[in-house]
């Protein structure tokens, strides 16, 4: 489509265009175009504005006879723009009140998109769970202490959930066909690879999609903002309101707008607009775990414990005579926690046990 030669009107009236304005979908496309045709950002800028201040206005500021009204004022602006269509001057004049009546007409039949208010249809965690919990069998995790809190999933992914955070699953559907959690406050994942079960994180308004990958989500209930920043991989976010919401959730393929390593976006919640940043020095990406290199090429193996203790607060227990100096090169990145230890202990020899957030290692002599 070129919208080069669209007008603010045009742009309302444009299905594409509305469509991001309320979901944020394919923002991308609608930021590069404002960045490359300057003459068309304004408009656009415009278009939107219209957009949301009439959503934003409750359905019952218009009774059924006003609309109608509206309506007809707005056919008969219409025939006078035109009739004086050869007037430039006049006609900039019933350009504007045509714009204002593309409002109205916004606010006649698009309320359905925000409801009664500006928090009637504001998703939650608890909405969330509580659409979710149909048996006994939802798992939560709270972190009340100032400490992060591991959480390890049942398909081997690791979470570091923050103070305040809370973290939920279905133990009778995850790892079936789809892997999904519901987050509140702030987190750290680390997803186990699997290309044919999809990781998915509903936190607020947002959908997080990913593969296998490290990323940091932060939504709290009453916060403005709900933000993700990727370490590794790529992940792919979209709208609760998503209108392709359902296709983008069947299949393996990372859809909508997706995001790279060192790579955040920032949906406001009140207006749904995703805002797409690379980042140099994430601020999210701030505990040990985020921060730390996994990297070991010749090192002790008890360092390498003490990495791993400091990035997840856990205790390694092995022999320090057999296994302190055994020197240990591996390359690790994105892995769960899990995955990181197994191929730890692979590269030994060695085997593991884990209970209370103490780990195990055992092995008969250095490999």
């Amino acid at each position: 489509m070129d919208y080069s030669g669209f007008d603010v009107d045009d742009f309302i009236f444009d299905k594409a265009f509305t469509e991001w304005v309320r979901t944020g979908e394919n923002d991308a496309f609608w930021q590069d175009l404002m960045q490359s045709q300057p003459l068309v950002s304004h408009k656009i800028e415009e278009a939107r504005e219209i957009i949301l201040a009439a959503a934003s206005l409750p359905q019952a500021m218009l009774s059924a006879q006003e609309k109608q009204e509206i309506l007809q004022n707005i056919h008969q602006r219409i025939e006078e723009e035109e009739v004086v269509e050869d007037q430039p001057v006049v006609l900039t004049v019933f350009r504007k009140m045509w714009w204002a009546a593309a409002a109205v007409i916004i606010v006649a039949g698009w309320l359905t998109w925000k409801g009664t208010g500006s928090h009637s249809k504001e998703v939650t965690y608890e909405k969330l769970v509580a659409a979710e919990v149909k048996s006994t069998e939802l798992q939560e995790s709270v972190n009340t202490a100032e400490k992060p809190l591991l959480v390890n999933l049942p398909d081997g992914s690791s979470v570091l959930l923050l103070k305040g955070g809370k973290l939920s699953f279905n133990k009778a559907n995850f790892n079936n066909t789809r892997r999904e959690v519901y987050l509140s406050g702030e987190a750290f994942f680390e997803v186990s690879k699997n290309p044919e079960k999809p990781f998915f994180v509903y936190a607020n308004e947002l959908v997080t999609k990913v593969l296998g990958t490290s990323f940091t989500i932060r939504a709290f209930n009453d916060s403005k903002n709900v933000e993700v920043v990727v370490k590794t991989g790529k992940v792919s976010v979209f709208t609760q309101r998503d209108p392709g919401k359902e296709d983008k959730m069947k299949d393996n393929k990372l859809e909508g707008l997706v995001l790279l390593p060192n790579q955040q976006i920032v949906l406001e919640r009140s207006q749904m607009k995703l805002s797409k940043s690379g980042i140099e020095r994430p601020e999210l990406l701030t505990l040990p775990a985020q921060k730390l290199s996994f990297e070991f090429d010749d090192v002790p193996f008890a360092e390498v414990a003490a990495t791993m203790e400091r990035s997840y607060g856990v205790e390694i227990i092995f022999d320090k005579e057999l296994l302190g100096k055994c020197r240990l090169t591996a390359y690790l990145s994105d892995e769960p926690l899990n995955d990181k230890i197994r191929m730890i202990c692979d590269a030994l020899s060695a085997t593991s046990e884990v209970a209370d957030k103490k780990i195990f290692i055992k092995a008969n002599a250095c490999k």
